[in-house]
Order: C-alpha cells, then structure tokens, then sequence
C-alpha cells in the first residue's frame, strides 16, 4: 500500500496579487479565511513593473536587485502574518513585467490549478483598478476562472 494513501495533497490554489496598499490586506485576509475552509493552497505573487528606465546596465542592475529585495522582505512579513494565523500552504512568486500580462502569464501555467483571482478594490482611483478593469473588460476572455474582487474595508 502506498505510503500516501487516504492523504492526498490538495493542489488547487487562489492568486493573490501582493502589493502595499490597504486593499490588499483585505484580499489578503479574505483570501486566507476562504482558503483555510476550502482547504485549498495559495499563491502569493508580487510583480515588479519593468521600468522604461535605461540608463548605465551597473545603475539597472542594481535597482532591479533592490526591487527584488523589497519584494522579498514584503512576502516574508505577509508570510509570516499568515503563519501566525492560518494554517495554509503558500507558494511566493517574484515575477518582473508588465501586471496583467504576468498575471495571466501565471494563470496560463498549467503546473498549479489556480481556482480563483483574488484582487483588492480601491474605493478611491488606485493601480490595483488599473488591474481589475484590464481584466474584467478587454482581457476576460483569456480567463477561465472566477475573478474575485474584495472592497477595501477600510473605507
């Protein structure tokens, strides 16, 4: 008898794009609490946009590895949160280029079932919008899978 019988490891998974803003951690937050009771995995992305910044390939390098770095830290403390108060499997992902295009880039592969978008609303103009309106309108129709859209409740 196989040793992993009767535990079969669940590899659906919810995206959930990380940035700083105040709508994320309340993405955040419901994205855990619903995962937790699906019992499903979450991925946690952040993207860094690519500049048009071309300048010396020493000056680049470096604001790219201090974007990485920022983005490290940033996942470590969301990390840690979330390990502090669910029980979840989480994968981080760093990913550089365009949002939407990474984004559906990260739905396309076909290594994890992502089961849901996860994205923060703002309630005031913000680029998390920018996100949502990209791919609620002209970009939906790349998506096979519910998009789940979370008000900042703090507002």
């Amino acid at each position: 008898m196989p040793k992993n019988f009767g535990k079969e490891k669940n590899n659906e998974y919810f995206l959930v794009c990380v940035d700083e803003s105040n709508e994320f951690s309340s993405a955040l937050e419901y994205a855990c609490i619903c995962a937790q009771k699906q019992k499903v995995n979450l991925i946690l992305l952040y993207i860094i946009e690519v500049a048009n910044f071309r300048h010396w390939k020493g000056v680049e390098t470096i604001m790219q590895e201090e974007q990485k770095s920022k983005a490290k830290e940033l996942l470590d403390m969301y990390l840690d949160e979330i390990k502090n108060n669910y029980k979840l499997n989480i994968k981080t992902m760093v990913k550089r280029g365009d949002r939407v295009e990474t984004i559906l880039k990260v739905l396309r592969n076909k290594r994890y079932k992502i089961k849901n978008l996860i994205l923060g609303l703002a309630m005031e103009g913000n680029d998390t919008n920018k996100i949502i309106n990209s791919l609620t309108g002209s970009f939906r129709k790349n998506l096979n899978l519910p998009i789940i859209i979370v008000p900042d409740k703090n507002k």
